[in-house]
């Protein structure tokens, strides 16, 4: 029983990283967004070409560690349902 509270507890925390991970990558495009247009950068050829790269990594991330950390949840749920934790 205290050996699943444990592993709970370090679930939980590594979701909120991962959670922390998706928020992070996702302000990283949209801040680099702003910052093509505060460069002057207006033309949408040339805004989708420099800015394509950096949102799809960051859209990558950001969707990863969301499934991660919801396949974790359910690995949290079922450790508790397994030990009858509420």
């Amino acid at each position: 029983m205290e050996k699943a509270k444990k592993t709970i507890k370090a679930l939980f925390i590594t979701r909120i990283c991962l959670w922390v991970i998706a928020a992070v990558s996702t302000i990283i495009w949209m801040w680099y967004s702003f910052k093509l247009h505060a460069d002057g950068i207006f033309d949408p050829y040339e805004y989708a070409t420099l800015l394509r790269p950096v949102m799809y990594t960051g859209l990558i991330v950001a969707v990863v560690a969301i499934l991660a950390a919801f396949l974790l949840r359910r690995i949290t749920v079922e450790i508790k349902r397994q030990n009858g934790i509420r």
